[in-house]
């Protein structure tokens, strides 16, 4: 496995490591009322103040911590992804680089600004959503693209699949999200739905691509015939 390769698994290892380790911090340092799962948005570990916004009762003393791995998380996925495209040829190079890169926008606009009832009376809540959107759909469609790309050959094919299932999924969750608003069901859950299949897709490829390092197929092509032995620079 040559060095991009090796790069690109460690940014897609690291940032979902961080991300969900800030979730857990920050979650856990919720006290009154406690953190729910099921019901609280994950942004709502990022609100820099506390009262009840969207119905929702926020309290997050470590707020810093969550924001944190959102932004980190984001510039890592970025590198990751535009490393990953120097494997790739034509016009999957250049989604995989362009659509990283808006999904570390995201990130970085969710970490930034928050989702909190001041942040509507200041006028920055649009700018929270439009992260969250930029973030869920472009980790997500990048999933389902390369999904379909990689399936197309023989050593990519499982990675391919379950990229497909990883990124479909989230999709539908992040549809039923917004479809299914202030009608009391868990949307805390739903909204994981649309996020944990990013985490779980960075590690998918991580995996995939240290397997290459160890002599298994790569996870990337840069032609529609691909090698099955690793290359190196």
């Amino acid at each position: 496995m040559n060095r991009t390769r090796f790069l690109a698994a460690a940014a897609f290892l690291l940032g979902p490591v961080i991300y969900l380790v800030a979730e857990a911090i920050a979650a856990a340092a919720w006290k009154s009322p406690d953190y729910s799962y099921a019901d609280n948005w994950i942004s709502d570990l990022g609100s820099a103040t506390a009262g009840v916004f969207q119905g929702r009762q926020l309290d997050s003393p470590l707020h810093v911590v969550m924001n944190t791995g959102f932004i980190v998380q984001g510039i890592l996925f970025g590198i990751a992804t535009v490393l990953l495209s120097r494997t790739l040829n034509g016009r999957p190079r250049t989604f995989t680089a362009v659509t990283g890169i808006v999904t570390m926008i995201g990130y970085i606009l969710v970490g930034t600004f928050h989702g909190s009832l001041q942040a509507q009376q200041n006028g920055t809540l649009p700018l929270h959503f439009t992260g969250a959107t930029l973030a869920i759909l472009g980790g997500n469609v990048l999933a389902l693209v390369l999904g379909l790309h990689w399936r197309k050959t023989s050593p990519t094919r499982l990675i391919g699949l379950v990229s497909i299932v990883l990124g479909t999924f989230g999709l539908i969750s992040v549809t039923a999200l917004f479809l299914t608003f202030n009608a009391g069901l868990p949307s805390g859950a739903i909204e994981r739905g649309s996020v944990y299949t990013i985490v779980i897709w960075q590690l998918a490829v991580a995996a995939a691509l240290l397997r290459s390092r160890a002599g298994a197929p790569r996870v990337a092509t840069t032609s529609a015939t691909t090698n099955t032995a690793p290359t190196s620079n």
